[in-house]
């Protein structure tokens, strides 16, 4: 059967938010980031983005959260400066215990007085090294375990309950490999293959007429036969409770095109990123920088894990491993200095963890900035 033609309609752009927004510094990056996190110490300033990108109406809730949201960030930030001047042996714990206050903040906004909840005193994950052995970085598994922050901050970015059943396991090679940042380091040690689609000409289509938007976006043919998927099973991949897709005819013989199987009509007043914002969350992207200092996104392809993980779910979660090892098994941590995995963990911490404290940025303000240095 033909493929059918794509729906007309005027391209908006892509971003995983509704709002997205295109900045540079002289300064340090790394530094703005935490200044605009730090803004949400201000009461105004947390009460006024619990209200209008969180979407908490009631008054009660958004004093709660603007106190505890305090509380955290100030917390975060202190462990975060304290990081910054350890050494590789103890940097990863003092990082993981910034992120965990980040994380709590980030389920504050989604869950109001979360500190009430017994979930804000579990870690939700868990790791215990081996006594009769070093770590075998290949083959270590990190267990999801009960309920707790690592479940609900996933439950406030994917707008869901969290599905995994107890005793899960995840993969600390596997989650590497989602890390964009560092895949010329993960593909030189393992030779691949990086388990992701980039998506070429993503895009959101609004047809003003109809007041209907819909995604389209397309992805390399070669790149589907090397990593062995077929369009079927790429869409199976991608469907959702509410969205699935439909490959159309291609302007370009190296590329295959999908759109939304079903346009989405907007509410009065309601703009396409909000309106697929429910959409774009369930394709699960990764982002990452590309040439001209502009993002890409990419398609995990996760069907050998337990359930999907956000970008930063993935990051935070081999922060949490790091740190274990940094608690637990010191030992082992010597050893891994000494292997040629130190590479891909050296990479990690030097790059994804920045990359990790700007997506909580972007998901505590509901907004997507890429923010670069202007020399």
């Amino acid at each position: 059967m033909p493929l059918a033609t794509p729906r007309t309609g005027e391209s908006l752009g892509f971003s995983t938010y509704p709002e997205g927004s295109l900045e540079s510094t002289l300064g340090n990056p790394e530094d703005i980031i935490w200044s605009n996190i730090n803004h949400l110490c201000s009461r105004s300033a947390a009460e006024w983005y619990a209200l209008h990108a969180h979407g908490v109406t009631k008054q009660g809730a958004r004093t709660a959260i603007a106190r505890n949201l305090k509380l955290y960030i100030q917390q975060a930030f202190e462990f975060y400066h304290a990081a910054t001047n350890a050494k590789p042996n103890t940097a990863p714990l003092i990082y993981y215990y910034s992120f965990l206050n980040l994380a709590k903040a980030l389920c504050e906004l989604r869950n109001p007085r979360f500190h009430r909840q017994p979930e804000c005193y579990a870690h939700g994950l868990s790791w215990k090294p081996d006594p009769k052995r070093t770590v075998d970085f290949p083959k270590e598994r990190i267990t999801i375990r009960g309920r707790g922050v690592w479940h609900v901050l996933w439950e406030s970015l994917m707008r869901a309950p969290c599905p995994v059943q107890n005793q899960a396991q995840l993969s600390a090679k596997k989650l590497f490999s989602y890390c964009q940042e560092i895949s010329a380091e993960y593909l030189r040690l393992f030779g691949g293959p990086i388990p992701t689609i980039d998506l070429k000409f993503p895009t959101l289509v609004y047809d003003k007429a109809l007041r209907e938007a819909w995604l389209r976006f397309s992805v390399r043919r070669e790149e589907l036969g090397i990593l062995g998927v077929f369009a079927p099973a790429l869409i199976a991949q991608m469907r959702t409770a509410r969205s699935s897709y439909v490959e159309v005819k291609s302007d370009s013989k190296e590329l295959r095109t999908f759109q939304s199987q079903t346009a989405k009509a907007l509410g009065r007043n309601e703009t396409p990123g909000a309106a697929l914002h429910d959409d774009i969350l369930g394709l699960n992207l990764i982002v990452h920088f590309a040439q001209q200092r502009k993002l890409e996104y990419s398609f995990p392809l996760q069907s050998s894990l337990p359930l999907r993980l956000p970008q930063l779910i993935v990051n935070y979660t081999i922060l949490f491993w790091l740190g274990s090892l940094v608690r637990y098994d010191p030992h082992s941590l010597y050893e891994l200095m000494d292997s040629p995995f130190w590479i891909l963990i050296d990479g990690f911490m030097s790059q994804s963890r920045i990359w990790l404290l700007e997506l909580f940025e972007w998901a505590l303000y509901q907004t997507e900035t890429t923010l670069s240095a202007a020399r």
